[in-house]
């Protein structure tokens, strides 16, 4: 019933292409920092499956490649982290899918996130391409930290993800280190989009990192991050709405798609 969960990726190249990769890389810690780094800005975090379409979103491998590769849509974590992990299993990556909790403040919070850790030359490094760049635009090495000061270190029985900026540390996601079967994320996902969880986040949301800055929708308001400025935009109408999708995010929903 479930077994598309677990095909391969079929056309590399074509997926390469989306986040705009010309050859395939050899699997190396410089590859996958750049991997993240392309496809946090090249597609959107987005719940509009679910948000506006009403729909649960479907997590076989080949309904997630038409949606982000032939449509050129984006998703939500258990979408894009779960076609990314098909990414790097066809890279030749040592990759393992983990199950996870966003906290960020709200307190412990069931699971439901998804992640995958990547074994290089024996060293791990959690890969995250779906919660709009929260846990830094590179891999977060298990010793050291990336780029953007993000470490991991342990939270209770978990693995915490942490974000350390001006002498505060944050915990953003915790994680339990060990596989997590593709086909268990199918219930995460159902309770998460048409669930429980879901009603209380009804509105759109819309994000991608940008080389200077993010662009985000938040409900009818459109934020554009640039070079430490915040610009913002209330959309007071459909058809408003539609043209900030295409233009900043490149997404064209269907004529009967209902936003309000």
């Amino acid at each position: 019933m479930f077994e598309g969960v677990h095909d391969r990726l079929g056309n590399v190249s074509a997926y390469l292409d989306r986040i705009g990769m010309q050859t395939a890389p050899a699997p190396t810690r410089d590859a996958l920092d750049r991997l993240i780094y392309a496809h946090l800005t090249h597609v959107p975090y987005e719940n509009l499956t679910y948000s506006v379409e009403k729909q649960c979103p479907d997590l076989t491998t080949k309904a997630l490649f038409d949606k982000i590769v032939v449509r050129k849509r984006g998703g939500y974590c258990f979408e894009l982290n779960g076609l990314f992990f098909s990414l790097l299993q066809a890279l030749g990556y040592d990759v393992y899918p983990v199950a996870c909790r966003m906290w960020l403040g709200l307190g412990q919070l069931p699971v439901g996130h998804r992640a995958s850790i990547v074994t290089i030359e024996g060293e791990k490094y959690f890969a995250d391409v779906g919660a709009s760049g929260m846990a830094g635009l590179h891999a977060v090495p298990y010793h050291g930290k990336n780029e953007e000061g993000v470490f991991i270190r342990p939270q209770g029985h978990e693995l915490g993800v942490y974000r350390e900026k001006d002498g505060e540390e944050t915990l953003l996601i915790s994680y339990i280190d060990s596989y997590f079967d593709p086909v268990d994320f199918v219930p995460l996902n159902y309770y998460c989009a048409v669930g429980p969880a879901a009603r209380d986040r009804p509105d759109p949301i819309v994000s991608m990192t940008t080389d200077d800055g993010a662009c985000s929708l938040e409900g009818y308001v459109l934020r554009i991050h640039s070079a430490g400025s915040v610009r913002e935009t209330v959309l007071n109408d459909d058809a408003a709405f539609r043209g900030a999708l295409k233009h900043y995010f490149g997404i064209v929903l269907p004529a009967d798609a209902v936003f309000r």
